[in-house]
C-alpha cells in the first residue's frame, strides 16, 4: 500500500503580506494587470501567496487552487495525480433554485428535506464537491455539475458519484464561515490521508470533517 502526502494549504488575508509578484508564473504575470477592483486584488494576492508557499513546500507536485472572499485553499499531491479543490464562503443562497441547476434529483430531494443552516451546509458541501471533481477530472462547468456528487445508497448512506475509476473525496467545515472539498485519484493502492497546513502568516480555523468517500471499489 502506497502512503504519499496529500496536503491542503489554507490562507486568510494575512497571506497577502507574503505576495511576491516576481514569483508569479508567466501566465499569472500576464493576468495580474487586469485586476481592477480591491476585492479582486485581495483575492489574487492571498491565493497567489498561498500557491507560492505550496510550490516551495513541494516543488514537483500537482496543485489545485481555489479562493473565495479573501481566503484560499491549495491542494498539493504527487505529480501525476488527478486533483481538485474548492472553497466557498457560506452565505445565504436560493438553495433549491440553484439545486435544480447543479444537482441530481436525489440530491435535490435531500436538500428539500432540510431547513435553515443544515440545508445551507449540505448545499455547499455538494457544490464544493462537484467543483472539486470538475477541476480534478477536467469536466465541463456547469454542464457536468449534476453528473457528479453524492447518491443515497440505502443503509450504506451516501456514496460518491464520480467519473470512472477509483476516486476519493473529503469535505470539511472550516470555522463557521467556510466549506471546502478535495477530490483526487492517485495510484490504485493509494492510502493518502489529507493533512491541513496554514500558509505563512495565516491561522488555520477549527476543522470539522463533513464526509469522506471512495468510489470504484466494486
Amino acid at each position: 500500500m502506497s502512503v504519499q502526502e496529500l496536503l491542503i494549504w489554507w490562507a486568510d488575508k494575512g497571506a497577502a503580506a507574503g505576495y511576491r509578484s516576481q514569483d508569479l508564473s508567466a501566465a499569472d504575470a500576464a493576468r495580474a494587470p487586469a485586476l481592477r477592483s480591491s476585492k479582486a486584488q485581495v483575492d489574487w494576492r492571498v491565493s497567489r501567496a498561498l500557491l507560492q508557499d505550496a510550490r516551495q513546500a513541494m516543488p514537483l507536485a500537482t496543485l489545485s487552487l481555489s479562493h473565495s472572499g479573501g481566503h484560499a485553499v491549495c491542494a498539493s499531491a504527487p505529480l501525476g495525480w488527478q486533483l481538485g479543490a474548492d472553497l466557498e464562503r457560506v452565505r445565504p443562497r436560493e438553495v433549491l433554485r440553484l439545486a435544480e441547476w447543479v444537482c441530481a434529483p436525489a440530491e435535490q430531494a435531500a436538500l428539500a428535506g432540510l431547513e435553515g443552516a443544515a440545508q445551507l451546509e449540505r448545499f455547499y458541501l455538494l457544490w464544493t464537491l462537484k467543483e472539486a471533481f470538475i477541476k480534478a477530472a477536467g469536466l465541463d462547468f456547469p454542464a457536468d455539475m449534476a453528473a457528479v456528487g453524492l447518491a443515497f445508497d440505502g443503509k450504506a448512506g451516501w456514496r460518491l458519484r464520480a467519473p470512472p475509476g477509483r476516486w476519493r473525496a473529503c469535505s470539511w467545515r472550516l470555522g463557521e464561515d467556510w466549506i471546502a472539498s478535495v477530490a483526487w485519484r492517485g495510484p490504485a493502492d493509494d492510502a493518502a490521508r489529507p493533512q491541513w497546513r496554514a500558509g505563512a502568516d495565516c491561522v488555520l480555523p477549527p476543522l470539522a470533517i463533513l464526509g469522506g468517500w471512495t468510489s470504484g471499489l466494486d
